[in-house]
């Protein structure tokens, strides 16, 4: 899956660059990556975040785009709240989906992309258990543990002698310049 890390649209097609900032897309490398859910404000804007939360789900609130000169004198509204793009998580599209239409709105930048970041967070997951099966077998952790145990013996013994030795030098110096 592509992104355009300006404007964090997600897109699946064969474009190179985004239609909105003509930024270059990136492919997603993590699914973690903040990717845009939908632009909106006033009450939608309340109802989504709110029902965002309450579903647990991280999100970010952006201005999008430009201002532009209207001001709440104008328009009756605060102009920093008309564009507001909520951003969350690449791996929570689909359940953030589900929230959008929950709500009675639909984000149709985002619906055709879900089976698409369903499968990638899917693949990532396997990808990511195989490799933590893979690094290390349960016997050769075994033997780690051991071997580790043992060398934090030896190194406690190292360090008590070293300290017997160091008294014993002490004493004999005190003993030398006391007695001699």
């Amino acid at each position: 899956m592509k992104y355009c890390s300006s404007c964090k649209k997600l897109y699946n097609g064969e474009n190179k660059v985004c239609t909105e900032c003509n930024k270059k897309y990136k492919e997603i490398k993590d699914i973690n990556e903040p990717v845009l859910l939908c632009v909106v404000g006033g009450v939608e804007r309340s109802m989504i975040c709110g029902a965002l939360s309450d579903a647990q789900i991280p999100y970010v609130e952006k201005q999008y785009g430009k201002l532009g000169v209207t001001n709440e004198t104008v328009t009756g509204y605060d102009a920093k709240l008309l564009n507001i793009a909520i951003e969350v998580p690449y791996s929570a599209i689909p359940k953030a989906y589900g929230v959008l239409k929950s709500v009675g709105l639909d984000s149709e930048s985002v619906e055709d992309v879900i089976e698409v970041v369903e499968k990638d967070v899917d693949d990532y997951k396997k990808k990511l258990s195989n490799q933590e099966e893979t690094t290390m077998s349960s016997a050769k952790r075994t033997t780690v543990k051991v071997l580790s145990l043992i060398a934090f013996l030896i190194l406690i013994a190292l360090v008590v002698l070293g300290t017997d030795y160091v008294m014993q030098l002490l004493k004999d110096l005190f003993e030398n310049l006391l007695g001699g």
